[in-house]
């Protein structure tokens, strides 16, 4: 992996799982925030002097308690003031590709002989949903210290807690109630996350999450979660989710019962 460098090595704790049994999400961006600081010292950058705005990331395989993985990054693209930073996170144990993310950072930057060509997953334009009554509240929040990063504001791991504690609510509202996934084996588990960071909120900020579903199909659902400041109703942060009905026991997608279906559908958001 010619320009590639290491930039992170651990292993999933079995507190980083969650209800799905897997390595949550919340806990692989707190490692890809950490790769992306190393790979920008490698390039001689300062981290805390940047700002990452945009993150598309797909996860291919899931990682389970106990397993072992390390991620390479690696500059892919520099222009007018941006740098994306390419990362691939394996499983050590065997050498599959588990999961890629593009981070978007701005007031960083590379040499044109440190990018590499970019093989991940292509992004695919998602629509956007237009807010309307279809939206609904899916979290009620304060920023604390822990949510805290290098540069004192609301570090992307903790708005992803706030986002995953957002799908309970959405799926109870679709009739995926706890009891339903406890009594089934079903999790919702996520391919993909585009997200988009607008500021960041600061210690004591009082931040909301609102949610609705922007595509449903027969094992598939698209949820788009926006967290705001309730103070002025500014979008801080935005992520498109797509995830999968899945079968908790053969780990796989199922197919999602059509009178949920027929609920989701109904909290179905127009689209831009």
């Amino acid at each position: 992996m010619s320009g590639y460098v290491e930039t992170f090595r651990s292993n999933v704790f079995p507190w980083e799982t969650d209800v799905v049994e897997h390595f949550t999400v919340a806990y692989y961006y707190e490692k890809f925030a950490a790769a992306g600081d190393r790979a920008l010292l490698a390039l001689g950058q300062d981290p805390a002097a940047t700002h990452t705005v945009d993150w598309h990331t797909r996860y291919q395989r899931e990682l389970r308690a106990g397993d072992s993985y390390h991620v390479m990054s690696a500059p892919i693209s520099a222009e007018d003031g941006d740098l994306v930073i390419g990362h691939k996170l394996y499983d050590s144990a065997d050498g599959t590709l588990c999961a890629t993310t593009e981070q978007t950072v701005l007031g960083a930057s590379a040499s044109p002989d440190a990018l590499v060509v970019w093989d991940g997953p292509e992004r695919e334009v998602r629509p956007a949903p237009a807010w309307g009554p279809a939206w609904v509240r899916s979290a009620t929040d304060l920023v604390i210290p822990r949510d805290l990063d290098r540069s004192g504001r609301m570090g992307v791991d903790a708005m992803i807690h706030r986002f995953s504690a957002a799908i309970a609510q959405v799926l109870v509202q679709a009739g995926m109630t706890p009891s339903y996934l406890r009594e089934k084996r079903i999790g919702y588990s996520t391919f993909e996350f585009q997200l988009r960071v607008a500021e960041r909120p600061v210690l004591g900020e009082p931040v909301d999450c609102h949610s609705c579903f922007a595509q449903i199909g027969r094992s598939s659902m698209r949820m788009v979660h926006r967290l705001t400041r309730p103070t002025d109703d500014a979008v801080v942060a935005e992520l498109s989710q797509f995830g999968v009905h899945l079968d908790l026991d053969a780990r796989r997608p199922s197919s999602i019962p059509p009178d949920l279906v027929e609920r989701a559908r109904q909290m179905l958001a127009s689209t831009d």
